[in-house]
């Protein structure tokens, strides 16, 4: 039986455009960037159930997109290899198995798969993941990564030193990003032999994440310099911050801090700040885990989380121009005028935003004056989108925020960036 043809041709494009079009279909932040995406980014509505990008469905278009046709799998070929997760000895042992068996052959057959590889991440939670062999494997799958720039490493077991100097061998010169995870909450004295000196042998790097870091021997005495390094993401566990305390950050700019429900630990972020606090133009508190927040955070202040005002005290961080933190933060008070431009609040919901309710969110809202805020230009719910909420009174709450903070020539935009009036049309930012 003859099947009609739909009629509908493929336009004639360049590769390049094609290949922008299948990253766009398949884009994943965590599996591009490390980085935490910026609060200020505006977000968007999603109108498509199919919009948001997860991790299965991404794995199934790429395969999908190498069967078209051969110059289709030419293109897909390096998203297929952009992102490695390498998740057990089995996983790793066909990984290394298609990465070599290519690059094998006669010369004109020849594919080096791990040239598109930009981004490598290692899990070792599956049965034999602490032999020796998975980690040989392992090794040899990041040798077949030359152009490797983002390395993310979750451990679960100790590791021998002769591990950490071939990474630091191959990779020193090169690696861009670094996420080292040897930090388990439910056995907390178990780390591997990961050390200050070890981090500091990427000298390229200028993405570190050291929010799991569990590491040991720091030597405050030792100068450990990092001179490329701009975005540090850290978690509020000792470990964390001490060994980011250690390390001499003279290009950092951008700070990110996960609180994950344990004890804010003021004191060892004070110390980090007098050190690294000079350089930064942004920081970003991160709630808790969503187990914690949703327990936890009712719209009310929470005292024992940590205080964002602690990056404005005591001249601490003279240029920093943005600050985000949870709405259940303590609120904020300054002991003198700040240059801060920008806030962003994350968790804001539309119930917390009423003016006749005392609850977090307008109690943050109302302590932002301007005798101590004096250059303060855009306030943000961070990621909540008036657009999306069910509320039939959340754009007039808006609006009222909004007129409320206009008086000082402040904007109030929800996370979308939208500057809501009551105009036809909301003003985006």
């Amino acid at each position: 039986m003859n099947v009609p043809s739909s009629g509908k041709v493929l336009p004639e494009l360049p590769p390049e455009i094609w290949l922008e079009i299948m990253q766009f279909a398949t884009y994943i932040h965590h599996q591009h960037d490390i980085r935490p995406l910026n609060p200020f980014t505006p977000r968007r509505v999603s109108s498509d159930v199919m919009a948001p990008n997860v991790p299965t469905v991404v794995a199934r278009t790429k395969l999908n997109l190498q069967r078209v046709c051969r110059a289709w799998r030419a293109l897909a070929v390096r998203i297929a290899f952009h992102y490695l997760e390498i998740l057990s000895p089995a996983k790793a042992e066909k990984l290394i198995l298609a990465l070599e068996q290519c690059s094998r052959g006669p010369m004109d057959q020849r594919h080096n798969l791990g040239q598109w590889t930009r981004h490598v991440e290692v899990y070792t939670h599956a049965r034999g993941s602490n032999s020796l062999q998975y980690l040989t494997t392992v090794f040899r799958v990041l040798q077949a990564c030359p152009n490797l720039r983002i390395f993310s490493g979750h451990w679960a077991h100790p590791l021998p030193l002769q591990f950490f100097d071939a990474i630091s061998r191959i990779f020193s010169a090169s690696l861009q990003s670094l996420h080292w995870n040897d930090y388990s909450v439910t056995e907390w004295p178990k780390t591997t032999a990961a050390t200050s000196q070890f981090i500091s042998s990427f000298t390229a790097l200028r993405v570190l994440d050291l929010q799991n870091y569990g590491g040991s021997g720091h030597n405050t005495d030792d100068t450990i310099i990092l001179y490329k390094v701009q975005d540090l993401i850290l978690s509020n566990t000792p470990p964390s911050i001490t060994a980011a305390s250690a390390l001499n950050l003279p290009a950092l700019r951008n700070l990110t801090i996960n609180t994950r429900g344990f004890t804010a630990h003021e004191d060892l972020v004070a110390r980090f700040l007098s050190t690294h606090g000079a350089f930064l133009t942004h920081a970003d508190i991160y709630p808790p885990t969503l187990e914690y927040e949703t327990s936890s955070i009712s719209g009310r202040i929470r005292e024992n989380d940590l205080r964002p005002d602690i990056f404005l005290r005591n001249n601490l961080c003279p240029r920093l121009v943005a600050l985000s933190f949870p709405t259940s933060s303590p609120i904020m008070v300054l002991d003198a005028p700040h240059s801060l431009r920008c806030i962003g609040i994350r968790g804001v919901r539309a119930d917390y935003l009423y003016p006749d309710k005392d609850l977090s969110t307008t109690q943050h809202l109302m302590s932002f004056d301007h005798e101590r805020y004096t250059s303060l230009q855009m306030i943000k719910t961070v990621d909540f989108l008036a657009e999306a909420d069910g509320d039939s009174l959340i754009k007039d709450l808006f609006i009222w925020w909004v007129d409320r903070f206009a008086k000082r020539n402040v904007d109030f935009l929800d996370g979308e960036g939208v500057l809501w009036t009551y105009d036809d049309f909301p003003q985006k930012n």
